[in-house]
């Protein structure tokens, strides 16, 4: 299936290389004024709506909690790689880069125990879940380039794309020929660390056939020895209205990626040396390739005005070649089927809606581990089959009981079971599984048109994956339970004059927090249930003003916020600690100046009070790193755009793999540096029209 999918993407790819007139950017600079009288703007700044999108904002002014939608145009300018650069303004967002697009992601501390990929959010790309059926995941198989907008769910807004836990869901939405703004498109980028990168779309609207294929190819040497990488991704999307009430859309992505891997090393390094690669990922060729097909469809019918009914599915091939100090070979088939019922009614005058919906997934890994030899394979230690299969069913029920005033009401049950398959010893075969329900209900208040406050009281719950349960390796699985918590959500969010604003707090109080120590820096952190009860509390801020100070000069400030105070609740080892890994305060300030076609931002960005380790013996040096992002707009084809970062050139340490006690550990391997003094710049060229 993976080599009959690769020859249909590489069909498509080279039509459109070969074509002059196919390339990427679909939106170039749209600039628009984002104060207005719709509150909506105050998410998105962009003038080329397209429908999903205006749904996405119609869902996220409708929740009692805090979503968040980010449109492509906020990341355009940037070298995008990674979560950072795509949400570098979205609060409660923390992305700490490790390699390529590797990084530490943490939602309201969701997450946080990975010290390593991805847990605890559940991420989307047109509907395809990237996290295994399990919950595990990645970031390698994401491309912003193919994005149109991105919707982060934060908590139990996420009940209706199937996620339970505690940090919620981030939707990626993929242009298509409705939204994109040019037919053809072409953007080049280049800059340090021997970076470039390709990207091009071509898309045609037939009426009622739309077709649009995307390519991208990026390679970069990297600002540390041994983080080389080369991709190649394709992307296609393509939609067909059978009627004026159904509509299907179906496509895929194609993923080659070859990324090698520089490995933690010490704080010193870090600061001072910090383009040295760990000697062993060097030794032994620390890498991670990947190889995928992702291909979904989905399906609207519009049953009468008020009632839509949704359905589709998706299909995973993905094989993984990991050399780290072991070997590992994964090969995964990974199944999807979903359907979503949406309605709304009159009740004795009061206007409700609901949404019904069920998701299964069933998820195959095929694992064998073997020594590794200088990078290349030895014996195998392990070889098992890895089943995971979940069912998860939904419901929320919204009443607006005056005017202005709406309650929500939610349910969804999750249902899930791992079992392992010992190819090495076939009487060794594990099982586990876990279910549970959780409740949400949750208030909406409409001030004035442009400003609403919300509250929400929500239940949270996380299965182990499989790599908890077989810690080390062991085909034996380790005795886990579930995390689960109860989260409190209050804040506001709107426009007022030339200030718009989103301003949330929360207070979650877990039950068997997942947490991790590492005990070898160069292999997995194992994982624990925390022994007691933990609390995460934080802030979620973020303020954009725009001011007219001449005819034609616009001041622009923007600041988005982070605060975290996450917290061991009189646990019999570390008592009232603060948990390891996350950063209490975080955020990103810039400050723009608009004039006619020409944008300069100055901006920094700043983390401090990171500690390492549960028994808070060391902490991470803050630090305050300073940049620029600007933009010409030569005319309605070509756009220019420079992204320049950590201008001072200073060390400094993105994150660090969690430990119990810095002060007894005898390897402190464990620091990932930051980029020094980089520059990247790039020519975007759209032209065609709209499709």
């Amino acid at each position: 299936m993976f080599k009959f999918a690769t020859a249909l993407f590489g069909s498509m790819a080279t039509m459109i290389a070969t074509n002059p007139a196919f390339a990427i950017d679909a939106d170039v600079e749209a600039i628009a004024d984002p104060l207005g009288d719709d509150i909506e703007t105050i998410l998105v700044t962009d003038e080329h709506r397209t429908a999903a999108l205006q749904n996405a904002l119609e869902f996220a002014r409708a929740q009692a909690g805090n979503v968040t939608i980010v449109a492509r145009e906020e990341f355009a300018g940037r070298y995008a790689v990674s979560f950072r650069d795509t949400l570098a303004f979205t609060p409660g967002i923390v992305s700490a880069p490790r390699y390529g697009e590797e990084s530490r992601l943490s939602i309201r501390g969701s997450g946080l125990a990975q010290n390593f990929h991805l847990r605890g959010i559940e991420l989307l790309f047109d509907g395809v879940p990237i996290n295994a059926a399990d919950g595990f995941g990645d970031f390698q198989e994401i491309d912003p380039s193919f994005t149109s907008h991105i919707t982060v769910n934060r908590g139990a807004n996420a009940f209706r794309t199937g996620s339970t836990t505690l940090g919620g869901s981030i939707e990626l939405t993929g242009i298509n020929a409705e939204s994109v703004s040019s037919r053809y498109a072409l953007a080049l980028e280049g800059g340090s660390f021997g970076t470039t990168r390709l990207t091009a779309h071509a898309a045609e609207d037939f009426g009622k056939l739309d077709i649009l294929g995307a390519i991208s190819w990026q390679r970069q040497d990297g600002f540390r020895n041994h983080s080389d990488q080369n991709n190649f991704r394709a992307y296609t999307n393509i939609g067909y209205e059978w009627s004026d009430s159904v509509k299907t859309r179906f496509g895929g992505i194609l993923n080659v990626v070859n990324q090698d891997i520089p490995g933690a090393v010490s704080l010193d390094s870090a600061l001072n040396t910090p383009e040295l690669a760990n000697p062993q990922a060097v030794a032994n060729d620390f890498a991670r390739d990947i190889n995928s097909v992702r291909l979904f469809t989905t399906t609207t019918v519009d049953v009468t005005p008020e009632d839509t009914i949704e359905f589709g599915g998706a299909y995973t091939a993905r094989e993984l070649i990991h050399p780290i100090p072991i070997f590992i070979d994964n090969d995964v088939d990974d199944y999807t089927a979903f359907v979503r019922y949406e309605g709304e009614r009159d009740a004795n005058g009061i206007p409700i809606n609901w949404t019904l919906g069920a998701r299964y997934r069933n998820g195959h890994n095929f694992s064998v581990i073997s020594l590794n030899f200088g990078g290349d394979r030895g014996p195998v230690i392990g070889d098992t089959t890895q089943h995971a299969e979940t069912f998860e069913a939904y419901g929320e029920l919204r009443g607006e009981i005056f005017d202005g005033f709406t309650i929500v009401g939610g349910l969804t049950y999750i249902t899930t079971d791992r079992d392992l398959e010992d190819n090495l010893n076939p009487a060794r075969n594990p099982e586990a599984d876990f279910d549970q329900a959780s409740p949400k209900i949750g208030i909406l208040y409409e001030v004035t048109p442009n400003v609403q406050l919300f509250a929400n009281l929500s239940a949270s719950y996380e299965p182990p994956t499989f790599l908890d349960l077989t810690q080390g390796g062991q085909p034996l699985f380790v005795p886990l339970e579930a995390q689960d918590g109860t989260t409190f959500e209050i804040g506001t969010r709107g426009s007022i004059e030339n200030f718009q604003f989103e301003i949330a707090y929360y207070n979650a109080q877990l039950e068997n927090e997942f947490i991790a120590f590492t005990e070898d820096a160069l292999l997995p952190a194992p994982i624990f249930n925390a022994a007691d009860e933990t609390t995460h509390e934080g802030i979620e801020a973020s303020v954009l003003a725009r001011f007219e100070a001449t005819e034609d000069l616009i001041i622009a400030p923007r600041v988005s916020y982070t605060y975290q105070d996450f917290t061991f609740d009189n646990d019999p080892v570390f008592g009232n600690n603060r948990l390891a890994g996350a950063p209490r305060h975080s955020g990103r300030i810039e400050l723009a100046f608009e004039w006619q076609d020409f944008r300069i931002a100055p901006n920094l960005q700043f983390q401090t009070d990171t500690f390492v380790d549960f028994a808070n013996t060391l902490e991470l040096p803050d630090f305050t790193v300073f940049g620029v992002e600007a933009s010409y707009r030569v005319n309605d084809t070509i756009t220019l755009y420079l992204d320049a970062r950590n201008l001072e050139d200073q060390g400094f340490v993105t994150e660090s793999a969690t430990i119990a006690n810095a002060s007894t550990a005898t390897n402190l391997n464990i620091f990932t540096p930051g980029n020094g003094l980089s520059v990247f710049g790039s020519v975007r060229i759209g032209f065609g029209g709209n499709p």
